[in-house]
């Protein structure tokens, strides 16, 4: 993983171009056929998406994804 910009107010597309190609498995490194992400706040999905990318780009078929807490789109109403 690269470090990037602080994602905190940022919206979905400039979220998705921070992470783009900011993650990848190092080489030589085994892949579980179906790993697992984990993320502590799901805002956008834009870190899980580009962390399943690099996950496929290496040949996982899938991968699955849990977070620990979910912000609600612009605009939902609690």
């Amino acid at each position: 993983m690269r470090e990037g910009a602080d994602q905190r107010g940022a919206r979905a597309t400039a979220r998705a171009r921070q992470v783009a190609g900011a993650f990848a498995v190092r080489p030589g490194e085994a892949v579980p056929g179906r790993p697992w992400l984990v993320d502590d706040v799901h805002t956008t999905g834009a870190t899980l998406a580009a962390c399943a990318r690099a996950l496929r780009a290496v040949g996982a078929p899938e991968a699955g994804a849990v977070a620990f807490a979910r912000v609600p789109p612009e605009g939902a109403s609690l």
